[in-house]
C-alpha cells in the first residue's frame, strides 16, 4: 500500500487518475518539514499520554531514520501519493505498524501539510532576506567607491537635474529594504502553528498544541480550525513580496540595459556578465540584466496561479489546494537564483565618468537651480519658472546652454546677476547646494550610507537569531544537526 486511505472505496484507484492527482513530485521537498513537524507532534502525543515514552523514542528513531535515508537518496518517492504518505509507511516499515500506525493520531493531512509549508517558508523568508541584502551590499559597496560621480537624473527619460551616482545607487538600496521589511511583516503570519487543526474540525483528544508550538519555535496558534487547514494567505502574501520585489529587480535591471547602451554609455559591463551575438561579432549584450527583467513575469504569475486557485474556494480543504506547492517552489527558485546573479552582477558594473560628465552638459539640468537663485533674491517661484523657462526656449532654438547667457539677456533682473553666476548652472555644484533631507548632496549620501550599512547588520543579525531558534528546534526533536 502506498497511500493512507482506501478502505472506504470497493475498487482500487485508477492508474490514470493516480498519476493525475499524486503530488509527490512537488512535495517531496518537503520531507525535512514533514518529519521536523512529525517529531513534534510524536513528543506531544507521548506527554499527553496517547503514546508511551518507548513508542515514542521508536517513532522519533523511525523518522531520523527516513531522514536519513532521504538524505542518501536511498528512497524512491515515485510508488507514493505524497510525502506524507511516504514518510508514515515508511515509518510503520521500521517501527512496526502497531507503534509506527499512532503517529497520526490526532491529525489530518490537512493541517499536516500546512504545517510543512509554513515550516517551509519560515526558512525561505530569511534566506531571501539574506540574498537581498548581498545585493544591498553591492549596491552600497558602489556607491562608496563612486562617491564623487556626477551624472543625469531623469524623469520621462528626459534629462532633469544633476544628481550623485551613488544617490541613484541608493534609491534601489532603499527601495530594496522595503521588500526586506514586507518579508518581516509576512513572516509574522507565517509563523503560526495550524497543527491540532486536523482535518477541519480539532479533535476530542486532550493535544497540547500550545506545547507543539514551543516545540516547533512558533510564537502563537491558529485560533480557527477550519482557517487553519484552509489558509493559504500566508503563501499569497510571499509570492506578493516577492512580486513586488521583481518589479523593482526589472528596474534596476532596465536601467542597467540603458546606461550599458551605446546612447547613453554610461556604465559599462564585466565581459563575464555578457553575451555576444551569433551573426553580428561586434555585440556585447547585457543579457543578465534582461533576464531579471524577463523573469519578473514568472514570479507575478505565481502569484496570479494561487490567487486563481483560492478564488471561491469553499472552507475547508479542497484538493485544489495541492496546486499551491508548484508557484510558490518555483518563485522561491527564481528569487534566490536572481538575487545572487543580480549582487554579482552589481559588483561588476563600472560607471564611465567621462560620458556621464558629458551628458550633463545637455538638457539644461540646472534650470532648477536657477529658479532657486532667483527665488533666493525674493522673485516669486511663478515668475522665476516663466522666467526661466522663456530662457532655455531662446537657448535651445538657436543651439545654446546656459552656460552662453550674457548679463544683457537677464532683462528686469539684470539687477540680480551675480559675477559668480556660472557657479549657479555648474552641474556638479548643483549637487552640492542641496541641503534637504535625503537629498542627493555629498553630505546626504554619507548619511544614507551609515544608515543603510546600519540595516544591514540589523536585517542579518535578525535572520541569524530566527536561524539559531529554528536550528535548536531540529536538533532538540531530530537529534541531530540539518542545514536550516
Amino acid at each position: 500500500m502506498t497511500n493512507l486511505w482506501g478502505s472506504r472505496m470497493e475498487k482500487g484507484l485508477d492508474q490514470e487518475v493516480k498519476e493525475f492527482s499524486t503530488s509527490i513530485p512537488e512535495d517531496f521537498f518537503l520531507y525535512k518539514y514533514d518529519l521536523w513537524g512529525s517529531a513534534a507532534h510524536c513528543k506531544m502525543l507521548e506527554k499527553v499520554g496517547i503514546i508511551s515514552e518507548k513508542e515514542s523514542k521508536e517513532i522519533l528513531r523511525g523518522l531520523r531514520v527516513i531522514f536519513q535515508e532521504i538524505e542518501e537518496g536511498k528512497v524512491d518517492p515515485s510508488p507514493f501519493e505524497d510525502i506524507h504518505s511516504l514518510v508514515e509507511i515508511r515509518l510503520r516499515e521500521i517501527a512496526g505498524e502497531k507503534i509506527g500506525g499512532k503517529l497520526h493520531t490526532a491529525r489530518s493531512r490537512n493541517d499536516q501539510v500546512v504545517l510543512d509549508e509554513r515550516l517551509f517558508l519560515r526558512e525561505k523568508i530569511g534566506e531571501v532576506i539574506e540574498k537581498i541584502s548581498f545585493l544591498q551590499e553591492a549596491l552600497l559597496r558602489k556607491a562608496q567607491e563612486n562617491k564623487d560621480v556626477v551624472m543625469p537624473g531623469y524623469t520621462h527619460l528626459q534629462p532633469a537635474q544633476p544628481v550623485l551616482f551613488a544617490h541613484h545607487l541608493l534609491a534601489y538600496f532603499f527601495m530594496f529594504q522595503r521588500d526586506i521589511e514586507r518579508l518581516e511583516d509576512t513572516r509574522k503570519r507565517v509563523n503560526v502553528l495550524p497543527l491540532g487543526a486536523g482535518a477541519l474540525s480539532g479533535t476530542s483528544l486532550p493535544i497540547d498544541r500550545q506545547y507543539v508550538a514551543e516545540l516547533l519555535a512558533f510564537p502563537r496558534v491558529q485560533e480557527n480550525s477550519m482557517d487553519a487547514v484552509s489558509d493559504r494567505d500566508f503563501i499569497l502574501e510571499f509570492l506578493g513580496g516577492l512580486s513586488i520585489l521583481f518589479l523593482h529587480l526589472s528596474r534596476w535591471g532596465e536601467e542597467i540595459v540603458l546606461w550599458s547602451s551605446p546612447a547613453f554609455h554610461f556604465l559599462e559591463i564585466d565581459d563575464a556578465f555578457t553575451t555576444g551575438s551569433s551573426i553580428m561579432p561586434q555585440k556585447k549584450n547585457p543579457d543578465v540584466a534582461e533576464l531579471l527583467r524577463g523573469k519578473t513575469g514568472e514570479v507575478l504569475s505565481s502569484w496570479v496561479s494561487l490567487a486563481i486557485t483560492l478564488k471561491g474556494l469553499p472552507l475547508t480543504y479542497n484538493r485544489d489546494l495541492q496546486q499551491d506547492k508548484p508557484p510558490l517552489f518555483r518563485a522561491t527558485k527564481e528569487t534566490l537564483s536572481s538575487l545572487r546573479i543580480a549582487a554579482r552582477l552589481t559588483q561588476n558594473i563600472f560607471p564611465d565618468r567621462e560620458s556621464m560628465k558629458k551628458a550633463l552638459s545637455v538638457g539644461f539640468l540646472t534650470a532648477t537651480d536657477l529658479c532657486e537663485y532667483l527665488v533666493g533674491q525674493g522673485v516669486p517661484f511663478r515668475r522665476a519658472h516663466a522666467w526661466v523657462g522663456e530662457m532655455v526656449k531662446k537657448l535651445s532654438a538657436s543651439g545654446k546652454h546656459l552656460r552662453d547667457l550674457k548679463k544683457e539677456d537677464w532683462g528686469e533682473y539684470q539687477h540680480l546677476f551675480p559675477e559668480n553666476w556660472e557657479e549657479i548652472i555648474d552641474e556638479e555644484k548643483s549637487v552640492r547646494r542641496k541641503i534637504s533631507e535625503g537629498s542627493t548632496s555629498p553630505r546626504e549620501v554619507e548619511r544614507e550610507i551609515k544608515i543603510g550599512e546600519e540595516l544591514l547588520v540589523q536585517s542579518r543579525e535578525r535572520v541569524s537569531s530566527w536561524r539559531k531558534i529554528e536550528q535548536e528546534s531540529w536538533e532538540n526533536l531530530m537529534g541531530g544537526s540539518c542545514v536550516l
